[in-house]
Formats: C-alpha cells, structure tokens, sequence
C-alpha cells in the first residue's frame, strides 16, 4: 500500500523502524500531503493507533516557508498540550522530508460538517465555541498567535469535540524583552481576515484572532458567512460599516446571548473587540451550567501556558 503513496523504499523503512505504516492519503498540496496511518502499539487504544502524518517536503517548498514558516511552526507545534489542540505523536526530519504525525479527526473539519449537516444547534455550536476559545485562550496566554483560524482549521473527532489545528502562520507575540510585537503579514484566509489586516497595516495579531472567531462562530450557526466579497476593498467597507445580519432562516432561533456574543467578536475597531477570554468567560457560554467552570484539563493546560510563557521570555532575555 505504502509504496502506491511514492514513497521511498528507504522512507518505508525509517516509517516502519519507528512503528508508523501508511494507509492512505487524505489531503495534498503544493508541498505537503496528509495521509492516514496506522501506528503499531501494544495498547487497545484506537485513538492513538490511526493517526493523520503530514509530511512536508521541504525541496518543492518556497525558501520563504523552509527558512521562516515551517521553523516557527515546529517550533510551536512541541510546546502546546492542551485538550482542545489536536495532539502532536511525533515529528521527525529525513532529508529533504518531515514527518509529522498527529491525532486523526475521524469526523472531518467543521465546514464539512457544517456543509453537509447545514446549521449547527445553539446547544452543539455552545460546545465547540467553548472548545475552540479555550484553545486560542490558552495560545494567547502562551504568547502565541494562530493566525490562520477558520472552519477548515477546526477539525471534529469521533466523539465530536472540536481540536484546533494547523498552525503553518503561527507565531510568538514577544519579543525578547517580552514586549509585544506587531504583525505586518498577511496571514489566513480573505473571508476569515479582521479589517485591521486587510489595511495592510500593522496590526495586533491577538485580536486579529479574535475577528476570525468571530466569523466562525457565524458560520457555524448560520451556513453563511458574514461578509461575502472576494474583492479586499469591497470587503473591507462591509466589515467597517459592519454590513452583516444574521439569516432570515435562523435569526429568530437564536439567543439574544449568541447575537451578542458575535457582534462584540466582529467589532472592527479592534481597541473595541472582546479579548478571548470574554468567549469563555461570556453570558452565552454560561447558559450551560456544565462550562461555567473548567475541566481539570483545561485548566491544567492553561496554568502550564503561563509557566512556558514564563520560561521563554525569561529565555528569551538572557
């Protein structure tokens, strides 16, 4: 199967040497395709026995990604452990390839769910929102920008909580006297992208976050999105002018709660928007008893953000 997938001999081998066969592809592109694989373990434990692999070839990749992007991502990608980040198995270089390997979300990324099930319930969209807050909240607190968030990014597991994944624009917010930084890069998609980036200025990128998730909280409930233009100028009034309602077919369902919550999140002036902990800690989150306080997971994870955040910047500055 393996040798179908233009795979090495050698490459098989190296796999193989550390327990990992692959079984099929899922996903390419330009210099990174996403297979399916089987890890072979003494334990029962499926979760941890069909993982996804990414493998980057670094060879067919732009030097701006392999000196730049694919460095930070890495980077990144061995320091988070948190419940709600799709959990990194392994990463290992062989050449010109890296190999990483990660927990499979057997039901897909959020807009294939939403594409084909149509509008999220209030009661299932509360979950994931949740979810997904509580992993930028821990990001953010670590210093650390996703700047790629959108729907496609949210990938659903078999049990159907949300896992946040694919941090290729991620990046640290401090510099090395801790102080924060601005992005000036154009990061993500278009239809997810705050105003403050489509400017074309500098720009804080933790509430540039925060824009995008308000957009994803939108197009979960409504199967829409907000503002639809593919013209940057055109787009760019909408947001300012804050051109956008909810649709007719699911206004009138939703809580007063959840509508708040989405205009505080694509509020354009940034100075103005929530911060991510204003998600989590939101009326609308609250409606269910269950999330008004945290896991001991997650807050584990979040008191080990701020030992990290902690242990770079005291790095950082010596």
């Amino acid at each position: 199967m393996a040798k179908e997938l233009f795979l090495r001999q050698s490459e098989e081998q190296t796999l193989a040497a550390r327990g990992y066969r692959l079984l099929k592809k899922l996903g390419e592109g330009s210099y990174a395709n996403v297979y399916l694989a089987e890890f072979f373990t003494t334990s029962d434990d499926k979760q941890n026995r069909f993982l996804a692999c990414k493998i980057v070839d670094v060879s067919k990749a732009p030097k701006d990604f392999v000196k730049k992007f694919l460095p930070r991502e890495l980077d990144i990608l061995v320091r988070l452990n948190h419940p709600h980040i799709i959990h990194i198995h392994s990463i290992f270089q062989r050449k010109t390839k890296y190999f990483v390997f990660m927990r499979n979300a057997e039901n897909g990324d959020l807009l294939e769910y939403i594409l084909k099930k149509g509008p999220v319930s209030e009661a299932q969209a509360r979950v994931w929102v949740r979810q997904l807050a509580l992993g930028i909240q821990y990001l953010h607190c670590m210093d650390i920008v996703h700047r790629d968030l959108k729907c496609e990014n949210c990938l659903i597991t078999s049990n159907y909580n949300l896992k946040l994944a694919d941090f290729g624009f991620a990046r640290f917010t401090v510099d090395s006297s801790g102080k924060q930084m601005l992005s000036s890069t154009y990061c993500g998609s278009l239809s997810y992208a705050a105003p403050e980036v489509l400017r074309g200025m500098p720009y804080y990128p933790k509430m540039a976050d925060v824009w995008s998730c308000g957009v994803i909280i939108y197009v979960t409930l409504n199967k829409a999105m907000p503002f639809d233009d593919t013209n940057v100028k055109k787009l760019h009034e909408l947001q300012i002018n804050k051109r956008w309602k909810f649709r007719s077919k699911v206004v009138d369902s939703l809580s007063d709660q959840v509508k708040y919550l989405v205009t505080r999140l694509l509020e354009p002036d940034s100075n103005k928007r929530w911060k991510i902990e204003k998600v989590v800690d939101s009326e609308w989150i609250a409606m269910d008893a269950r999330f008004k306080t945290m896991s001991k997971a997650e807050d584990t994870a979040l008191t080990q953000a701020n030992a990290e955040r902690k242990t770079y910047i005291e790095g950082a500055t010596k």
